[in-house]
């Protein structure tokens, strides 16, 4: 499997400096915060296929005109040496470092390089570079620049999506790309052929070119009285497969009654959309005429979908991830739910001047398990879940066992929460039980919420005057934060 395995962005758009991103070969998710760059990196990818002239359009606002702005990305995988077999690609050949691996790069920064003739060759926005692990330079041989669509292929699904992203039939859409694919063989069929005989008879010497013949006549007349001596013939080729999809569209039947794509609404449009996808990503590896990898960016993919229609989402490109790689931004808890530290990736973003602007799945270590489904909707969208209040209490606890309290007088003893719960109750930060808030024999608000996720409703070993009731999400919120404060403070 071909994929892209790290990605440097420099000054673009809002990325500042050098950022570089580790990728996986299966799904990556992309969290956190509205407007911190998530999609950037889709538009990343785009720039790299793009000859698109325009730095202003890409670069950090705010730097000087100088200030270069780039993208490099990393392909790697067993099959790029035969990959570069392709008549198209064969110019790749000689930069493949140790045979699996191309580094490619788009840059605003002009360079100057010599090529095997001893000719000096310019390179710049407009241009492919592909990096020489001989040379230790980037490159750019002649005729490069026109060859990224053989190398690889891209689908983009953005949470704005317009009708003609899936509706149209052309080459470079979901839907054209599907109907090419399943239709590759189709002018073998006996259909096609009968049309091209039809074509022939309708156009061809017995048909529209009979007609015509005199208007030929005319404008030759005209043309060997002007210019001298000229033939002239209307021409009408037959056209290719995919030009007679052009006119093509995609209805949908409801209760009997078919309707254009387009009219739909959005939810189904979307729908649509994630359907055709699925489908041309299993069409489309099943094929051995195209070897070349390919990725799809998918914006937002639960919008419009119900937490169970997610599930089957999820599942869905998890198994496309097997042959494919994914590019996710997410705002949903639903599609983390099938997080698989092994196959999978995330990054969290944030656009917060005291935090991280790119974190890593890797760097968040809590738990012998991590990143668990609770700490990544925690640092990811700020959910303070029950789930991950209990995962880190539990932790806390075995990590506090043999702890000292009452100035050395307590010990935090092996499964005994009451000694936990005192240990915690001296911390910085701690907040006690309140009057609403009543355990027996319980003094933090940590333990209380514990206790209550774990034995929820009325504790009948409470006097008569002491109430017990449900914590909050701010409560639940508050102690969590509080956990991870001692957490920081005594043990790492």
């Amino acid at each position: 499997m071909i994929y892209i395995s790290k990605i440097t962005l420099t000054n673009f758009r809002c990325f500042e400096g050098v950022t570089e991103i580790e990728l996986s070969s299966g799904i990556n998710f992309f969290v956190g915060d509205n407007n911190a760059g998530k999609t950037t990196i889709f538009k990343a990818i785009e720039f790299i296929q793009s000859a698109r002239n325009n730095k202003e359009g890409w670069i950090t606002k705010g730097l000087s005109d100088d200030a270069e702005v780039s993208v490099e990305i990393e392909l790697v995988g067993e099959e790029l040496s035969s990959l570069l077999e392709n008549e198209k690609l064969k110019k790749y050949q000689a930069y493949l470092i140790d045979d699996n691996k191309l580094i490619i790069k788009r840059s605003s920064e002009e360079t100057i390089w010599t090529d095997s003739k001893g000719k000096k060759k310019q390179i710049n926005l407009r241009n492919i570079a592909v990096f020489n692990p001989e040379t230790g330079i980037f490159e750019n041989p002649t005729g490069i620049d026109n060859t990224i669509a053989a190398l690889f292929d891209t689908q983009f699904v953005y949470s704005d999506l317009k009708n003609e992203d899936y509706q149209s039939f052309g080459k470079t859409n979901i839907a054209g790309k599907l109907l090419n694919a399943v239709t590759n063989d189709f002018k073998s069929k006996p259909e096609w052929l009968e049309l091209e005989q039809a074509h022939e008879k309708a156009f061809g010497s017995e048909g529209i070119m009979a007609i015509l013949e005199d208007t030929q006549k005319r404008i030759e007349d005209i043309m060997s009285d002007q210019y001298g001596d000229s033939k002239v013939e209307f021409n009408f080729g037959l056209p290719e497969l995919e030009n007679f999809f052009k006119n093509g569209n995609i209805l949908l039947e409801e209760n009997g009654i078919k309707t254009a794509a387009s009219d739909k609404g959005t939810g189904m449009q979307r729908a649509l959309a994630l359907s055709l996808i699925q489908v041309y990503a299993d069409i489309d590896k099943s094929s051995d005429t195209n070897d070349k990898p390919f990725f799809f960016f998918i914006d937002e993919p639960e919008t419009f979908l119900h937490p169970q229609a997610q599930d089957k989402l999820i599942a869905s490109l998890d198994k496309i991830s097997q042959t494919s790689q994914i590019f996710l931004t997410t705002h949903s808890p639903y599609l983390l739910r099938s997080y698989n530290k092994e196959t999978h990736k995330l990054y969290i973003f944030s656009r917060k001047k005291d935090e991280e602007r790119i974190k890593e799945d890797t760097q968040i270590v809590l738990l012998p398990y991590s990143p668990s489904w609770g700490e990544i909707n925690y640092f990811a969208f700020k959910v303070a879940s029950p789930e991950f209040h209990n995962e880190l209490f539990g932790e806390l606890n075995n990590l506090a066992m043999g702890k000292k309290y009452n100035n050395g007088q307590g010990e935090v003893k092996e499964r005994n929460i009451k000694s936990f719960d005192l240990w915690l109750s001296q911390r910085k930060g701690s907040k006690g039980i309140d009057d609403l808030h009543q355990n027996k024999n319980t003094f933090t608000m940590s333990a209380y919420i514990r206790h209550y996720i774990d034995h929820p409703g009325d504790d009948s070993d409470l006097p008569a005057n002491q109430k017990r009731s449900k914590p909050t999400i701010e409560e639940i919120n508050n102690s969590i934060e509080f956990m991870l404060s001692v957490y920081e403070a005594e043990f790492k």
